[in-house]
């Protein structure tokens, strides 16, 4: 029995609560598959919209290896990676009766298991970003 991949996602802050120009540090690690089977991962800071009405989406941060790109140094796609970001000024996280703005972090891995064809995992880990209060004088 083959158990699916596990996609571990560490924010810095652990109330996972940001404010525009603060810098999002985060580590993830892949684990319960082997390294051969990993074709590429992808790591993504990204807002959506859900509600009624069109969904959106936009990408703050990208970042994609393959056995290909990674350093030879670390050719493993499993091992723990770290990356940093400064986060925008908007949009705000946003939580009302017909729009939800949500922040999160995606992983997504692309695994081909010996006789399956290529599959894709995904874990997203949410985090709030709001705006800086303004300084009264």
């Amino acid at each position: 029995m083959q158990f699916d991949p596990l996609i571990s996602i560490r924010l810095d802050l652990a109330d996972r609560e940001y404010r525009s120009g603060d810098i999002l540090e985060c580590e993830y690690q892949i684990d319960a598959v082997e390294s051969a089977e990993m074709h590429s991962v992808e790591a993504a800071v990204l807002w959506y919209t859900s509600g009624k009405g069109d969904e959106d989406q936009g990408i703050h941060y990208y970042q994609r290896d393959t056995r290909k790109s990674r350093h030879l140094d670390q050719p493993d796609l499993r091992a723990l990676t770290h990356f940093t970001t400064t986060l925008p000024n908007s949009p705000f996280s946003y939580e009302g009766t017909n729009l939800k703005i949500q922040w999160c972090v995606r992983v997504r891995i692309l695994v081909q298991r010996e006789g399956q064809t290529l599959r894709e995992y995904i874990h997203d880990q949410g985090f709030r970003l709001q705006r800086v209060p303004l300084l009264q004088s």
